[in-house]
């Protein structure tokens, strides 16, 4: 098939910081470079970036000079956006929705429409409590009925896909459970650093712990500095996010944050690092072990949605049950007592690589314009 004659359209939610959802948006856009990219808010400095090789549409919404914190009012609005937004110029449109529903643009029946899912949108189904303004009762009777409505609409928009793409078994259940509909799986991309750098870890003697993530509520940084204050072993955070503030006041002085990290600067702290810490609560895929693993770092995680498919217990690192200091504490302890092969971490990475993505995704892509035209 001649992928280059195609008028394809990426479509992605939002891009607000660099997580695992945008490398997944960039390796799609590496595939298909005459692709048109339209995503409702985007950062300023990412939109440069992409602009360099695409056309970039975005919403109105987008000029709204509101604070990163209160995003979450707009996404409403931003559904309303997707939904009123009609792609029907294009051949392909693949779009990739985790929180803002990019899934709902709309396309002719001749279009092939591929969503990648990276969770079903948390704040309408399982996560509801995830924004602390909607907690008091008040407020859930209030908003109980719009997200009912949006639920509602969220489904109809699942509906009217070709395929869904779910990016781990997680997320497939979920894609069963909220919408009906059957998915297939393509784990998402992890950069495997080149054999170079690796070089440079096996030469290095492990010096810290690290914890690579959005400083979040949800990723369970509160959980793991209150466990290194008690055995007050080094810890290096990676990340920028709403509660590092609290987090700096709380943490010990065996415990030091770095903020944002190029690629670059990432793998040097891995070179030197013992294992990652990774304690997501229900992450859908969680691509921040994939990469550890990939540099020949172990990791410790909280046994909980995607990690369970991506760290193999006792050969590339530990997961534990229980969400507490008492667990992960036992957790570092066992992992002390024995001894990690970074080949074989490297080798579990391995799975998850770029050109793996690729491969499958042009398969599916294949697959789905052959059955679309048997149709017709």
């Amino acid at each position: 098939m001649d992928f280059d004659k195609l008028k394809i359209a990426v479509v992605h939610d939002c891009y607000l910081y660099l997580g695992g959802a945008e490398r997944v948006l960039e390796n799609i856009l590496k595939l298909f470079p005459q692709a048109e990219v339209y995503i409702a808010l985007i950062k300023k400095p990412y939109w440069k970036k992409l602009s360099r090789t695409h056309t970039i549409h975005t919403s109105l919404l987008n000029k709204i000079p509101l604070p990163e914190k209160y995003i979450s009012f707009l996404k409403p609005l931003v559904i309303a956006y997707w939904e009123r937004l009609k792609l029907d110029q294009y051949d392909l449109v693949i779009s990739s929705s985790h929180s803002f529903s990019a899934k709902s643009v709309k396309t002719k029946f001749s279009t092939l429409h591929l969503a990648y899912l990276h969770t079903p949108p948390r704040y309408l189904y399982r996560e509801f409590n995830e924004m602390n303004w909607v907690k008091k009762p008040f407020f859930q009777k209030i908003f109980s009925g719009w997200l009912t409505y949006l639920r509602k609409k969220d489904w109809q928009a699942a509906q009217r896909v070709d395929q869904l793409i779910a990016n781990s078994q997680t997320t497939q259940k979920r894609i069963a459970k909220y919408y009906d509909r059957k998915s297939l799986v393509i784990y998402p991309p992890a950069i495997l650093p080149k054999t170079t750098e690796l070089s440079k870890r096996s030469a290095a003697q492990p010096q810290y712990y690290l914890f690579h993530s959005r400083l979040v509520k949800q990723k369970g940084a509160e959980l793991v500095i209150k466990t290194f204050n008690r055995l007050n072993k080094p810890l290096i955070v990676i990340g920028t996010g709403a509660e590092k503030k609290y987090l700096q006041k709380i943490a010990g002085p065996n415990i030091s944050f770095v903020g944002f990290v190029t690629d670059q600067q990432l793998i040097k702290l891995y070179g030197q690092a013992r294992a990652l810490i990774y304690t997501a609560i229900e992450e859908d895929f969680g691509l921040v072990p994939v990469e550890a693993m990939s540099c020949g770092v172990p990791v410790i995680a909280f046994a909980s949605g995607g990690v369970k498919e991506t760290v193999v217990h006792k050969k590339t690192g530990l997961l534990f049950d229980r969400f507490s200091i008492k667990s992960l504490e036992r957790a570092i302890k066992e992992f002390e007592k024995n001894t990690w092969s970074a080949q074989n971490c490297r080798r579990q990475a391995a799975k998850f690589s770029e050109q793996k993505f690729q491969q499958q995704l042009l398969q599916i892509i294949q697959a789905q314009f052959a059955k679309k035209s048997s149709l017709e």
